[in-house]
């Protein structure tokens, strides 16, 4: 009797040409697999995604998709500097020319702090800016571990 084996794994099969049923399995997952892939890193170049990443870390009593590319600041003197609003506005300027989504001051859930410019944008997806004028570097390098995203320092000054 002629044994036929299958071109993949070489075990016995009952036909001619072909997989056997656990090879078939395993190519058909792959494909699966290939497929979902695909659709993700579709829906990760999307602003949409960046957005949903940030809402994970979001307040949820404070989360308003609506404030999304809104300027906030405190007036001089009652938190923040003069100093620091203008370069948080230039930077929030900046990222708005670029066509990029753009929260100011967000309110993270508790522990993750507020960071100045939380920034979503196609390519790099979501990262903190935090403007700093007169902080300390131990209040800097605890900011960047709070901070869920990536962290950018930009100086108010052009040190």
């Amino acid at each position: 009797m002629v044994q036929y084996r299958c071109s993949k794994c070489g075990c016995e099969i009952s036909y001619k040409y072909g997989k056997c049923s656990d090879c078939l399995k395993e190519i058909y997952q792959q494909q699966i697999e290939k497929r979902k892939n695909r659709i993700l890193s579709k829906r990760k170049a999307t602003i949409q995604y960046g957005i949903d990443q940030v809402k994970k870390f979001a307040d949820g009593k404070k989360w308003a998709g609506s404030h999304a590319s809104c300027f906030r600041c405190s007036l001089p003197g009652k938190g923040e500097k003069t100093e620091h609003i203008y370069k948080k506005f230039e930077r929030w300027l900046y990222h708005r020319e670029l066509g990029r989504t753009v929260f100011c001051e967000l309110v993270l859930k508790e522990g993750f702090g507020r960071p100045d410019l939380i920034i979503i944008d196609r390519d790099e997806n979501v990262f903190i800016e935090e403007i700093v004028n007169s902080e300390k570097e131990a209040s800097i390098i605890l900011k960047k571990k709070k901070y869920p995203f990536p962290i950018k320092v930009i100086k108010t000054k052009g040190d």
